[in-house]
């Protein structure tokens, strides 16, 4: 018999923040710019490869992005973000979360990357993600929290435009 508080889920939950060497509204301009300006790797079809380094080696998959409008909530910037595998769909979960933003002082804002995943292959799936698979998807949120912010400080001037440019093929 299950109690009435037992909860049967099998998501998981990951999350990484880090700093940001820009002021809330310059950040502020870039989210709302698109994905293009922050989000790593991120292509004109809404693909972008996703996933951490070992041993100076990228073990990247390509995966469909998803990236709504950035909503603020008080202080803080919130852009819904999903992404799910090309390739082999029902071996990796489907990831759902958030990037969000948020002043810590009038120069610096933490970025966080957030979101929720259910292991693939049930019961099967929850073991391997809590024997392994659960780190890779604490690296890959990692990697991606930092990129963004590296991208960010580096793409941001401290009047708040971009200085990321697209490049175009023109004659």
């Amino acid at each position: 018999m299950t109690s009435a508080l037992e909860v049967d889920t099998l998501d998981v939950f990951v999350q990484h923040s880090v700093h940001v060497g820009r002021p809330i509204e310059a950040v502020r301009v870039a989210l709302a710019a698109g994905p293009r300006e922050w989000f790593p790797r991120f292509d004109d079809g809404g693909h972008a490869e996703v996933g951490p380094q070992f041993a100076r080696l990228g073990l990247r998959k390509k995966v469909a992005v998803e990236v709504g409008e950035p909503v603020t909530v008080g202080d803080c910037i919130e852009v819904p973000v999903t992404w799910q595998a090309t390739f082999i769909q029902n071996l990796f979960p489907v990831m759902t979360g958030k990037v969000e933003v948020a002043p810590v002082d009038s120069r610096i804002t933490r970025l966080t990357v957030c979101g929720m995943y259910e292991p693939p292959l049930g019961r099967l799936g929850k073991q391997l993600d809590e024997a392994l698979m659960h780190r890779a998807a604490e690296a890959t949120v990692k990697e991606l929290a930092e990129s963004i912010a590296k991208r960010l400080e580096i793409g941001l001037s401290n009047e708040g435009h971009s200085a990321l440019k697209q490049t175009t093929n023109e004659s």
